[in-house]
């Protein structure tokens, strides 16, 4: 849990450089791991959403469409997460009534509103137990990293504003793998945000057959919104894309602080950024996935973005609904 370094987006950095032989160590632990790895197929299709930069992609708003999609063609889709910023790592079924982000993760907590979900270390120990319980699709969220499972269709996200940063492996730039290594092994991409063809031909460059979809970020209570005088705040792995949308609504935005991303918030954070508004005339504004980590006494005093991804094409749909009824018919 950290937060991004501005060193993330330069290549010609002292402290990219000092740190380009760590990258190599980590390039060469990840190779390691997932070559160990033999995957083994589910009883169901799985579709993988996942991303090759540390954060502030896109994914989770994703895995929210692709379930919907599959909710809206009949389907009952499994979330599997890991669980990130948990503490428990044993096969668990998310209940947002009875579970806190503190034991399965904020991203788990909030997929669980929109389909079971299952955190665990063990993906495959997950998908057993979602099949079990009657999945038909499950959804590998965050599994571009992870082999486990033999995917059926993999969906790479990326944010069309943050692309690749420096393009450098971790720690000296914010890649999980190379965009070459990302790229090759997915069969679709989806940008989220504006167009951007310079984007496109680099994507074509490294898969000259790439199939490419864009969505857009659309803010379901935005009339609630426009004109308040505010002070924002998240805990993502791109917060600059929340203090643009922020913008983009028509907010007065007075202040926005950044915090590590998945950052669970204190008492006395939570008192701070409440007196910081009250001094400035603001309310304080932030996103779901963080306001799941804010004590509750004090979630009144906020407001809270909502989103949803918007496809501009039917494109994405209409290879989920192909993926899977083969995979269905086939098994």
């Amino acid at each position: 849990m950290f937060k991004s370094p501005k060193f993330w987006n330069e290549d010609d950095n002292l402290i990219v450089k000092a740190l380009s032989p760590l990258s190599k160590v980590y390039s060469l632990f990840y190779a390691i791991n997932i070559n160990k790895t033999v995957p083994v197929s589910a009883s169901v299709p799985v579709i993988c959403v996942g991303n090759i930069v540390m954060g502030g992609a896109g994914k989770t708003p994703t895995v929210e469409l692709i379930c919907d999609i599959l909710k809206d063609s009949g389907y009952d889709p499994n979330i599997l997460s890991s669980g990130f910023g948990g503490y428990l790592k044993n096969v668990v079924k998310v209940d947002p009534e009875l579970h806190s982000y503190l034991q399965v993760g904020d991203e788990a907590l909030l997929s669980a509103r929109v389909a079971p979900t299952w955190i665990g270390k063990n993906r495959i120990n997950s998908a057993k137990a979602a099949t079990i319980s009657g999945a038909n699709v499950l959804v590998l969220d965050d599994g571009f990293q992870n082999n486990s499972l033999i995917q059926n269709l993999k969906i790479l996200v990326i944010d069309s504003g943050q692309e690749f940063g420096n393009e450098k492996i971790f720690p000296a730039g914010p890649l999980r793998e190379s965009v070459d290594s990302g790229l090759r092994k997915s069969d679709i991409v989806l940008i989220i945000g504006s167009k951007n063809e310079a984007l496109e031909s680099r994507i074509h460059q490294i898969k000259p057959d790439a199939v490419i979809c864009y969505a857009k970020m659309n803010v379901i209570n935005e009339d609630e919104f426009e004109g308040q005088r505010v002070i924002g705040f998240c805990g993502l792995g791109y917060p600059e894309k929340f203090h643009r949308t922020l913008k983009e609504i028509g907010f007065d935005v007075k202040d926005f602080i950044a915090f590590a991303d998945h950052h669970p918030y204190t008492i006395t954070e939570a008192q701070k950024l409440i007196k910081a508004a009250r001094n400035a005339g603001a309310k304080l504004v932030t996103t779901m996935k963080d306001y799941v980590k804010i004590p509750d006494v004090f979630k009144h005093e906020l407001l809270v973005i909502n989103i949803k991804l918007q496809l501009e094409d039917n494109t994405l749909a209409e290879m989920i609904r192909d993926t899977v009824g083969k995979q269905a018919g086939a098994q």
